[in-house]
Formats: C-alpha cells, sequence, structure tokens
C-alpha cells in the first residue's frame, strides 16, 4: 500500500513539550513509589476488562432462569 503523506513529505506535528516529555520518559526509567502503585493498580483493571472472568463465588442470579 503507497503512503502519500511519506510520499509527500508530510508528518505529524510534536509539539516542543511533547518531545522534552517523550525525552524525559526516555532518560527517567525508574518510577516512583506511588507511580509503581498506580501501574500494578490498573493492570489489575485491565486485565479484568480485557478478559473477563466471572466469579465461580456467584452461584445464581435473577437473569440465570431467562
Amino acid at each position: 500500500m503507497i503512503n502519500i503523506k511519506a510520499m509527500l513529505g508530510l508528518s505529524y506535528y510534536t509539539s516542543e513539550l511533547d518531545e522534552f516529555l517523550n525525552e524525559y520518559d526516555k532518560t527517567h526509567l525508574k518510577l516512583s513509589a506511588s507511580q509503581q502503585e498506580e501501574i500494578e493498580k490498573y493492570a489489575t483493571v485491565f486485565l479484568l476488562r480485557d478478559h473477563p472472568n466471572p466469579s465461580p463465588l456467584i452461584k445464581d442470579t435473577f437473569w440465570d432462569t431467562f
């Protein structure tokens, strides 16, 4: 497939602030304790969102009769 944007020399605009933040992220790899806790918390949320697994503790619900 032909990439017309590349052929015409067009690219996406990246602000100076975005460039700074991307460079900062590359050079500051150590996470604080609160950042690590937040990553772990949301990893569980994302896992449950992406791979729903009904709890075996929930036996019968009202909707099972339909």
